[in-house]
């Protein structure tokens, strides 16, 4: 066994960048990435599509469905982050102590995904048992239970229940199946290298399933895809050596301009279907998701480096109960829809879809942020206090 590069009082001593202490990473501005990757997710959900309208206004309500699709992509910004930070943390452990230890990091994942999961998926079965959803729809979350969730809605479609977005999860805990290994045996090159055969094993996915014309669904949902969005936040952690870019105001905004056009491109141009039933074809599959991933990896790179006093502090808090947020944002535009149904249906199409952005979408909105910070604060707590008995590199306060 190799010995440890330093001990532990070395370790605490080492000050590396910005005068932070080796074993603590934490950074503000990614608690504003988990916020805004919340919010385009929030948004791909909540807002209605535009319904058809007079045929010279066509290409507006294209428009503006493609912006509303391509909010979608803010799950692949929490992947791409998810990969950046689990590549930073292990990389530091691995230069401060000599290895990485795989059975640390799953105790501290299990202690911060697992005990919120489960009860994402009780509170699921109780909306099924208690609002009437199909038993099928039951069975198929009971397969969450194994994080086999991505793989059910593959091969039997979308689960109709609220904890049917709790598949992302599923495709997170099989990243992490092989992650502390790779960076407990990889050096930084054969790292680079894994990351290329990522994308290279999604890139031939979604030729495959572009041409055999599978649902455009079973790319969204599929692991393998999803790896491409993994290995950008790898490849980002890696480009910049543990240190933060230093960036002027203008190349942010451009960075942030340039993604976005990305996302709208792929999904004004390239059809991308994310969740939908459509197939647009292998190469628009495969320009689509290259789209979807460049554009998370350069947002993450535009707030990398902003400093804490130029952030709002409102949406740091809201980015570390973005967990939370995610978990619960479908219960409650489940509860909000019901009981906007009846006032929506009496107006015409255009009306409707103002009174659901000006009404249901703010009230559920609140009743998201009420139950995650509930749920912080009850659930996750006390679990986060003992993650931090496993942690080498500290990187989150508990609020």
């Amino acid at each position: 066994m190799a010995k440890p590069a330093f001990t532990t009082e070395q370790v605490k001593a080492v000050a590396p960048d910005a005068g932070a202490p080796v074993n603590r990473y934490y950074r503000p501005e990614l608690d504003v990435v988990r916020m805004m990757a919340f919010m385009l997710v929030f948004l791909h959900h909540a807002l209605p599509a535009v319904g058809a309208v007079k045929d010279s206004a066509g290409g507006v309500v294209a428009a503006i469905n493609a912006i509303r699709m391509a909010c979608g992509f803010g799950l692949c910004l929490f992947f791409t982050l998810s990969a950046f930070l689990i590549c930073e943390l292990l990389l530091r452990e691995r230069d401060a102590t000599g290895t990485v230890r795989p059975k640390q990091f799953y105790m501290r994942r299990i202690l911060r995904i697992w005990p919120l999961y489960y009860f994402g998926i009780a509170l699921g079965i109780v909306f099924a048992l208690v609002f009437g959803y199909q038993s099928a729809d039951v069975s198929s979350i009971g397969w969450y239970l194994v994080f086999a969730g991505a793989w059910v809605t593959i091969f039997h479609g979308w689960v109709i229940n609220p904890a049917g977005v709790l598949w992302s999860i599923s495709v997170e805990e099989q990243f992490y199946l092989f992650v502390p290994w790779a960076i407990k045996y990889l050096d930084r090159k054969r790292l680079a290298w894994l990351c290329v055969a990522l994308i290279a094993v999604s890139n031939v996915w979604l030729y495959r399933l572009g041409a055999t014309g599978a649902k455009g669904y079973m790319a969204w949902t599929n692991p393998f895809v999803q790896f491409e969005s993994f290995a950008g936040g790898f490849l980002l952690c890696l480009a910049l050596h543990g240190k933060a870019p230093k960036l002027a105001s203008w190349q942010r905004t451009g960075l942030l301009a340039v993604s976005g056009l990305g996302w709208f491109i792929a999904c004004y141009r390239l059809d991308m279907p994310l969740g939908g039933d459509a197939n647009p074809g292998s190469w628009r599959l495969i320009g689509g998701y290259a789209l979807g991933a460049m554009g998370s990896a350069l947002i993450l790179l535009a707030l990398l480096g902003i400093e804490r006093s130029e952030l709002p502090e409102w949406a740091i808090n809201l980015g570390r109960i973005s967990y939370g947020l995610y978990v619960f944002h479908d219960f409650a535009l489940a509860l909000g829809s019901s009981s906007m149904e009846a006032l929506s249906s009496a107006w015409p199409g255009h009306l409707a879809w103002t009174t659901t952005v000006l009404v249901q979408f703010p009230l559920c909105l609140a009743l998201t942020i009420g139950m995650a910070r509930i749920s912080y604060r009850y659930l996750e707590k006390p679990f986060l206090r003992m993650k931090k008995r496993y942690a080498t590199i500290d990187s989150q306060p508990i609020l």
